[in-house]
């Protein structure tokens, strides 16, 4: 079955679900504002295959969520930072942690530490609330 593209359709939505709706993408993204760079340590963290992991990447390059940046030539080796547009994201996964906390979580789990500060809910008074007492 082939996937349908969203990349016409003038729904924003779509549009963003066409850059960044595919799952991997999301946890590639949320790992990267945790402070993952490197392919090999994207890749211990997802468990994904390499080749995926690849194609990933690429396509969150492309869509100006992240850059690609050399930090080795022998061999060579780069790292993924985000972007303007990809720290933009950084609000949707704050909300998508909060509402998959609220619906979905897995009793006797709580965030994994690397991620507890990253995705804590703002409150009004600018201070963070941490996600896990939502």
């Amino acid at each position: 079955m082939q996937r349908k593209s969203f990349a016409d359709m003038p729904c924003p939505i779509a549009r963003s679900l066409e850059r960044v709706g595919e799952w991997w993408s999301m946890l590639i993204l949320r790992d990267a504002f945790a402070g993952t760079t490197r392919f090999d340590d994207f890749q211990k963290s997802l468990g994904i295959a390499p080749n995926m992991l690849t194609r990933r990447l690429a396509a969150l390059v492309d869509a100006g969520m992240l850059q690609r940046r050399r930090y080795s030539e022998h061999p060579p080796r780069d790292e993924y930072i985000l972007t303007a547009r990809g720290r933009d994201f950084h609000p949707i996964l704050v909300e998508l942690v909060a509402f998959g906390r609220k619906h979905f979580a897995a009793p006797g789990h709580t965030v994994p530490k690397r991620y507890a500060g990253v995705f804590a809910r703002p409150t009004t008074a600018g201070k963070a609330v941490e996600a896990a007492r939502t």
